[in-house]
Parts: C-alpha cells; sequence; structure tokens
C-alpha cells in the first residue's frame, strides 16, 4: 500500500516547480517592465530635449517683438498663411471626411465595397507627400487652372490628409456603444436624428482628436505645398483671396536652409535665427491648436449634454 509519506513528497515536489515556475514568470515580468521603462524615458527625453533645444535656439527670435512684421526677417506672412491654409483646409477636410466615416460606420453594409474603400484609403495614406504635391500641382494647378494658388494647396492637402482622417473618424463612431443607438432607435427617433443628437456627441473627443492630429499634418507639412502653393508672398499677402500664391511656416523655413540660402538679403547668421525662430514659433502654435481645440471640444460636449 502506498504510505502517506510517498503521496506527500511528489505533492511538494509539485508545490516547489510550481513556485519556481511563478518566480521566474515573475522575474521576467520585471526585466520586460524595467525595459518598457527604459524605452519610454529615453522617447520622452529625446522628445523633450528636441524641443527645448527648438525652443532655446528660437527664442532670441520669437521673444522679439520686430521678429513678428512684415520685413525680410519677420514672420508676420507666413503666420497668416499658416492660419490661413490650415482653415481652408479643415473646411473641405473636417465635412468630406465626417461624411464618409458616417456612411462607412452608420450605413455601408459591411461587406467587399467597404474593404476596399478601406484598402484604397490606406494606399492613399502610404503615398509620399511630395507625389501628392506633384499629382495636386497637375490636376488643380494644370488640368482644373487653379494655378499655384492657396486653393491648390488646401486641396491637395485635403488628398494628404482625407485617409488618416477618415480612419479616425470612423473609430470615433465604432467606439460609440450599439446600446446609445438603439435606445435612440427606440424611442422613435430616426437614423439620422439619433445620428445627429447621440452618435455624434458622444464621439466627439474622438472627432476632436482627429481634428487635431489633422491639423498638426496640415500646418507641419511643407513638401506638398511647394509644389502646389509656392514659397513666395505677393504684396497683397494679408488677403483672404485663396487664389494667390504664398508661402508658410514651413515653407519659409525649407526655403531660408535650402535653396533660397544666400539670397533673400539677411546674412548667414541672420538666416538661421530666423530659421530657428519660424521652427520655434510652429511648436508653439501646434500647441496653442491643441489647447484651443480641446478647450472647445469639452464647451461643446458640456451644451450637448446639457440640451
Amino acid at each position: 500500500m502506498t504510505t502517506v509519506t510517498q503521496v506527500v513528497e511528489p505533492r511538494q515536489e509539485q508545490m516547489r516547480r510550481r513556485k519556481g515556475s511563478i518566480a521566474r514568470s515573475h522575474g521576467s515580468n520585471i526585466v520586460a517592465l524595467c525595459l518598457l521603462w527604459l524605452i519610454t524615458v529615453f522617447v520622452s527625453v529625446l522628445f523633450v530635449g528636441i524641443i527645448v533645444q527648438l525652443l532655446v535656439q528660437g527664442a532670441p527670435s520669437f521673444l522679439n517683438a520686430s521678429f513678428y512684421g512684415t520685413g525680410e526677417g519677420s514672420i508676420m506672412p507666413q503666420l497668416f498663411n499658416s492660419f490661413y491654409i490650415l482653415i481652408l483646409t479643415e473646411i473641405f477636410l473636417f465635412p468630406i471626411a465626417l461624411a464618409a466615416a458616417i456612411y462607412l460606420v452608420e450605413y455601408a453594409r459591411q461587406g467587399p465595397l467597404v474593404s476596399v474603400i478601406h484598402f484604397a484609403a490606406e494606399t492613399l495614406a502610404g503615398v509620399p507627400s511630395i507625389v501628392l504635391g506633384l499629382f495636386g500641382f497637375l490636376l488643380f494647378g494644370s488640368i482644373l487652372h487653379l494655378g499655384t494658388s492657396r486653393l491648390t494647396g488646401a486641396l491637395a492637402l485635403l488628398c494628404l490628409n482625407f485617409p488618416i482622417a477618415l480612419r479616425l473618424f470612423e473609430d470615433a463612431l465604432t467606439a460609440v456603444p450599439r446600446e446609445l443607438r438603439e435606445g435612440g432607435l427606440a424611442l422613435g427617433a430616426t437614423k439620422w436624428r439619433t445620428i445627429r443628437t447621440v452618435v455624434l456627441p458622444s464621439a466627439l473627443p474622438g472627432l476632436v482628436t482627429g481634428l487635431i492630429i489633422s491639423a498638426g499634418k496640415i500646418v507641419g507639412e511643407s513638401a506638398t505645398l511647394l509644389f502646389t502653393m509656392g514659397i513666395f508672398n505677393p504684396a497683397n499677402v494679408f488677403t483672404l483671396n485663396p487664389m494667390i500664391a504664398s508661402d508658410t511656416l514651413t515653407t519659409r523655413i525649407y526655403y531660408l536652409k535650402g535653396v533660397g540660402a544666400g539670397t533673400t538679403g539677411l546674412t548667414g547668421p541672420q538666416e538661421t535665427a530666423v530659421a530657428a525662430g519660424l521652427a520655434a514659433t510652429l511648436i508653439l502654435f501646434l500647441l496653442f491648436i491643441n489647447i484651443v481645440s480641446r478647450g472647445v471640444s469639452r464647451l461643446i460636449q458640456r451644451k450637448i449634454t446639457a440640451a
């Protein structure tokens, strides 16, 4: 007969093995956590270091009042044009991308058509911006006779940012619980009324996130605008006319440190200082867009949910 000792010893061995396995798993977890923390700290320090360096280098320029004038070493025309092209592009991008996302999420039957649309959008997202700049110049500038203008630049930026905006808006709408849609329909509301009064307010934070990301890409884009919007300003740059050529903060940096270096009437150190000031202003510009967009989003969401 099996003795008690013979039964207990295998159980003790099993317990020791189980404890050893748990200890090894715990050790692996600690190693993985430490690696993740190291990567996170490294990326954060690198990111913050780049921003701080740009701000420090550009501080002498963007803290100077004359830097915001209209002279050769000033950036007021570029700042105005950056705001202009951002607003003009978003006027086209936001309703078109949102309407497409609503159709794909709420109305379209999931099948080959939706898969083809997503495949086309993802393919377009992988096209280099300089190629889309050439495409925009040929289609909008030459074939449609819009020329090198703000409108041509905005339409090219629409093509560039549509895929990512569509995906982000789809994710925002998909994240809304189905129970909210069913509740609206159960109360007798039409599908469109449910989307307008229930789905869109609930998806507003995600929509604003998509708007902010697309805004950052619009403001930070240069390759597309070089071919479609130009790198020079006319005399009447401070106008809302969409048919004139003009430059932005990013294209001005490219001109100062690229093809236009030494031809601007500024010395080499002055061109470097202006470019550094432009880079610092661009960072602050993007920060301003993020803060304002999130504030407006919260305000609108409070009003909608209160109503």
